[in-house]
């Protein structure tokens, strides 16, 4: 019997990675950035011609158990088509950052870790007197809140959410024994992780 046939390596099929972004007349580059909570990925998108000048700046995040890999990257790319410097972070625990994939944990340390690389780009001689705005999907839209209120109160110029999670539905909600445990367990299981995304590397 036939094995099944592979799927492609990326969502838009075979063309490599420079090729693809090149024919979406977009520039991408790739590095990981050091937080107080473990290295997170990060990712950015510019229009391709270097000339062309930036509208704005916007900063975006994923949802739950996604990253900036995949179908994300889609409107990441569409911003930067249409003239703006896009940034975007794997949140810890997703993706290529530190972190047991799939668990947050701490809301707030999860927002300030995206946040210490948005800000840093955001402060940098090359953004700084540009409009900025920060961007969240989904359970990214609560994170991206979190990071509002976190910033200084002129460091953002707006908000733009798509479906974001404001409320956790009450069936979704654990009971408060369980929270109680979670909170004690929280923070070892998050020095076990960051220690051994390390030894992974």
């Amino acid at each position: 019997m036939d094995s099944p046939p592979k799927p492609p390596p990326f969502f838009w099929g075979e063309t490599p990675e420079p090729e693809y972004y090149t024919s979406q007349n977009v520039r991408n580059s790739k590095s990981y950035f050091q937080t107080p909570n473990g290295n997170i990925f990060t990712q950015s998108w510019l229009p391709l011609d270097p000339n062309q000048p930036i509208k704005a700046t916007v900063f975006m995040t994923h949802g739950y158990t996604n990253d900036t890999s995949w179908v994300f990257q889609k409107i990441c790319i569409e911003y930067a088509k249409w003239g703006y410097a896009v940034f975007a972070a794997d949140l810890i625990g997703h993706g290529r950052s530190d972190g047991l994939h799939g668990y947050i944990g701490d809301m707030d340390k999860a927002a300030a870790s995206s946040l210490a690389y948005f800000v840093s780009v955001r402060r940098s001689e090359e953004y700084r007197d540009m409009p900025a705005f920060l961007f969240g999907e989904s359970m990214g839209g609560l994170i991206t809140m979190l990071m509002y209120f976190q910033s200084d109160a002129d460091m953002w110029s707006g908000l733009i959410f798509s479906a974001p999670l404001f409320v956790i539905p009450e069936p979704m909600v654990p009971s408060k024994a369980c929270l109680s445990g979670l909170v004690g367990f929280d923070g070892e299981i998050t020095k076990w992780t960051v220690g051994w995304s390390r030894l992974r590397k």
